[in-house]
């Protein structure tokens, strides 16, 4: 059989678990401990450190270990959540930036990784250890988000997952896994026949109500609450600011002081839960290598809570409103999450529900975790992870997808010597660092045996269903029954002997907020309305429509949000475009379906006209709303430019110009290119500035040292030819660094002509290309004739004359150009109502 590790990937503390002899079992990291801290560091040497390491390094090397990545997972770099969660980071830690897809990057060492990249190394290192512990392999994982994590994040976290070898069988929301792990029967404790229970979970980076019912057989998910921002990390966040007013103007500016207070504030929290007072020494401070020492009193830090304390308490009563409930309908309250031990958070729930309807049966820190590995063992079919296959139901027991052949077992990897991220066995290069793994191999298991119950054989292999001698039924993956002891084969919510009940099933799951369909006025066409339970069937939308406009192009973005009148103020989701080879001349009709699977990931199908079904497969590396808007605008002037040139554009330019617009026309339509995006519209917009003023150059220099004759004197009409002829040289060639050199040399010779001369050539020249209204046109034409008649006379005063006189009318001709038509821009267009 495949054995299934349950993985609570927390905040602050990610923990592992299984199902050993079917009750939930954590299994404690190379260190002995049963929680790994949620960090990755570099140490001085470039060695990787994780857990406990990465933490005990942070004051040697802050900026070099990375805390909280979960805060930013799957989400984008103008997320307002994501700057608020920036802003909320010691001013020491890591550098972020903006990522080539518009998303988040954190700095590890000498590599820039993305929060999925850093959480698979995480992963990688808790596959690891659990497998040491338990002595079996893991191909297969559970893992438990927050319940009001986006359908982005779901996906992030999944991929991760993948990376770090896993087949992630079931993403699970936190809330779930937990009351999996309280195991509540109605009937117990008082409860009804169907219990009314509320998951209040605290962690160290997010918050999640959950309002479920249970009974027999039953598992429903009814409301869901929660905030993304809002956890044990901004209560360290309200302590280390306290700290630093308590200083009295001692300096705290020196080298690792930020993290050493974030890291004592962490210390008086943790300490503020079992005692009333908490000393804090902080040794050396400042550039000096001073110190400080003092104290922070619970009642301090109650107080400090207070707004936090409020908020909670608003999305407790907003999810009981929403599922018409009052308090005292609640059975029983569940406690997640190790910053639900703070006093004052209980208390305030004791307040609001009663002392015996606030649960505190299992440990806060495990119960996710726990709730994971049970989660495995109620598993009895998966779905095949291919985004264009559609089968569903296949038996745990299978290796592989029955229709495609798709593995549903993650692969053997190896660790990136380079920039540590994980790489599947036997690949070239690493993807991020392109560092040479080929001749690296996965680490082989140390297995162990199992010893049966029956007849005592102890040479079992651990993954064995059966003994080897007595065909004694062994660790079959399930749950044990508590009433007659018998361990049942994965996929049971019930015993097989005895029919007694395990005191969870599989949940029915809701959505958190509104998914829905972006139109082309900005607002949301709602698909799955918040609360509505998934997994789904096909949902049908008749009255959309596409526009006739642009090249033909669609683009289908989908976004999660309270907002749907507004797409832009909701979580991004993911985004499709598809493409036509002809454009649309007139409205047509567009037929979508939709669905959510059971993790929560949205599918797409639809139909254009009376053309054929196709299916969405959504990009979440999709460029942000601005960075698209400004490659649409660039890829205008590329487009009015070529138009308005054509005819002088070099071969050359034109090719070098049509690279740069395919890339700016994939990004106007919302879609990743190939290459970073560091820099790519600063080096577009220089490309076509340097085209713009090499051609405007070589016609200036050229035209004055054409029409200047007898004007300019002999010796600079030839630097003005020579000048001229460089530029033109350099844009054959397309020398971007010979263009600008000899750009600048025409430039000057240019403005460096009398101003009078720069005027009457120009304004000759609009004139001869009918440029004026027909009236000014045969004046302007009048004093060119009546200057070369001047010219040729060799008359001085006569020839000034007409020189003041065309500036008189290049005066007059401002503002009376004729209209130059510019082309249409193509462009893609979002459905609308019909």
């Amino acid at each position: 059989m495949h054995r299934t590790l349950g993985i609570d990937l927390g905040t602050t503390n990610s923990v592992a678990a299984w199902l050993h002899d079917g009750v939930p079992a954590v299994l404690p990291n190379r260190h002995g401990d049963q929680s790994t801290p949620s960090a990755l560091g570099i140490d001085s040497r470039g060695a990787l450190l994780v857990g406990r390491e990465a933490v005990s390094w942070r004051p040697d090397g802050p900026s070099s270990v990375i805390t909280e990545v979960k805060r930013l997972i799957g989400r984008r770099w103008d997320d307002e959540l994501v700057q608020q969660a920036l802003k909320a980071r010691p001013s020491d830690a890591p550098p972020v930036r903006a990522s080539t897809d518009g998303s988040v990057e954190i700095r590890l060492g000498e590599h820039y990784l993305s929060p999925v990249q850093v959480s698979a190394i995480l992963l990688r290192r808790l596959k690891e250890d659990a497998e040491n512990a338990a002595g079996v392999p893991f191909r297969r994982a559970v893992i438990t988000v927050p319940a009001y994590f986006a359908e982005p994040q779901f996906h992030a976290v999944r991929e991760a997952g993948r990376l770090a070898g896993f087949h992630v069988a079931r993403i699970v929301p936190e809330p779930t896994a937990a009351a999996h792990a309280f195991g509540v029967r109605p009937g117990e404790d008082g409860t009804k026949e169907y219990a009314t229970v509320l998951v209040f979970d605290l962690g160290g980076g997010t918050f999640d109500v959950s309002l479920l019912t249970i009974g027999p057989g039953y598992f429903t998910v009814d409301r869901l609450g929660g905030d993304n921002l809002l956890g044990g990390s901004d209560f360290d966040a309200l302590l280390d600011d306290h700290l630093r007013e308590q200083f009295d103007g001692r300096d705290h500016s020196g080298e690792g002081d930020a993290s050493r207070i974030r890291a004592a504030a962490e210390r008086a929290k943790v300490e503020l839960s079992s005692r009333d007072v908490s000393e804090v020494t902080l040794a050396p401070l400042g550039r000096q290598g001073g110190s400080w020492s003092g104290a922070v009193r619970r009642t301090v830090f109650e107080k400090l809570l207070i707004e936090h304390l409020r908020r909670m308490r608003e999305t407790v009563e907003s999810v009981l409103k929403k599922g018409e409930a009052l308090p005292e309908d609640v059975h029983r309250v569940l406690l997640v999450g190790g910053s639900t031990r703070i006093p004052a958070v209980r208390h305030d729930l004791v307040d609001l529900f009663g002392e015996s309807t606030v649960s505190h049966t299992v440990d806060p820190m495990m119960a996710v975790a726990h709730g994971a590995a049970v989660e495995a063992g109620l598993l009895s079919t998966l779905d095949c992870p291919a985004e264009t296959c559609t089968t569903e139901g296949i038996p745990v027991t299978a290796d592989a997808c029955p229709g495609c052949a798709t593995p549903l077992l993650g692969t053997a990897t190896v660790d990136c010597p380079g920039c540590h991220v994980p790489a599947p066995e036997l690949t070239a290069a690493c993807p991020v660092c392109a560092t040479d793994l080929s001749g690296l191999r996965a680490a082989g298991l140390v297995s162990t045996t199992t010893e049966c119950p029956d007849c005592g054989r102890d040479d079992n292999p651990a993954s064995a269903t059966v003994c080897r001698d007595c065909d004694a039924p062994l660790d079959a993956g399930g749950l044990k029954c508590t009433g007659c002891g018998m361990v049942n084969a994965a996929g049971l919510s019930a015993c097989s002997l005895c029919g007694g009940d395990f005191g969870t099933t599989p949940a029915a799951q809701v959505t958190a907020q509104h998914i829905g369909l972006e139109l082309d006025d900005g607002t949301v066409e709602v698909l799955f309305p918040g609360g509505m339970p998934y997994p789904t069937e096909w949902h049908r939308l008749d009255d959309l429509k596409v526009p006739g406009a642009g090249d033909g192009s669609v683009r289908f973005h989908v976004w999660e949000g309270p907002h749907p009148r507004s797409a832009q103020r909701n979580e991004f989701c993911g985004g499709f475009v598809h493409k036509r080879a002809h454009g649309l001349r007139e409205d047509v009709p567009l037929d979508l379906l939709a669905r959510l699977d059971a993790d929560r990931t949205i599918v797409l199908k639809y139909r254009i006209g009376s053309g054929d079904w196709h299916q969405a497969q959504l990009r979440r590396s999709m460029v942000s709303t601005a960075v698209g808007r400004k490659a649409a605008e660039l890829h205008a002037r590329y487009i009015d430019f070529l138009h308005n040139w054509k005819q002088e554009v070099t071969p050359a330019e034109h090719g070098a110009l049509t690279e740069v617009m395919r890339d700016l026309e994939t990004l106007s339509k919302g879609e990743a290119v190939g290459r970073s995006l560091d820099g790519l519209l600063d080096s577009a917009r220089d490309t076509l500035e340097l085209c713009t003023r090499a051609r405007s150059s070589t016609a200036l220099a050229t035209l004055a040292a054409q029409s200047g004759r007898k004007l300019l004197p002999p010796p600079l009409l030839e630097e003005l030819r020579e000048a001229a002829e460089a530029v033109m040289d350099a844009r054959r060639a397309m020398d971007a660094d010979a263009m600008r050199v000899a750009t600048e040399r025409a430039e000057d010779l240019w403005t460096g002509l009398d101003p009078t001369i720069r005027t009457s050539i120009l304004t000759i020249r609009l004139a001869e290309q009918d440029a004026y209204p027909t009236t000014l046109r045969k004046e302007v034409l009048a004093a060119r004739d009546a200057l070369r008649d001047a010219v040729e006379r060799s008359d001085q005063a006569a020839q000034d004359t007409q020189l003041v006189r065309l500036g008189r009318l290049a005066e007059q001709g401002r503002g009376q150009l004729a209209e130059v038509s510019t082309p249409f821009t193509a462009g893609s267009v979002l459905p609308s109502k019909r």
